[in-house]
């Protein structure tokens, strides 16, 4: 989804309604921050990681040589 997708859809909710995310291992919890990411499109294959991998943190683009980069944002 875009972000200007998102806003639309969002524009239908009360504006006090609180955001969340998915829990560790269940539940939802409130969404804390929204950030700027370069991911690797496509970067995983099993079923149990998502699609995309984020280039941060000791991850390079290097290790993903058969995917596209994104800038994406993140909620956490």
């Amino acid at each position: 989804m875009k972000v200007k997708e998102l806003i639309e859809k969002l524009q239908d909710f009360d504006p006090e309604d609180m955001v969340v995310r998915d829990g560790y291992e269940g539940g939802v919890c409130e969404v804390i921050d929204i950030s700027l990411k370069t991911v690797a499109l496509n970067a995983n294959q099993a079923w149990y990681y998502g699609d995309h991998e984020i280039l941060s943190d000791g991850v390079s683009f290097k290790q993903y040589p058969d995917s596209a980069k994104a800038r994406v944002v993140y909620i956490t």
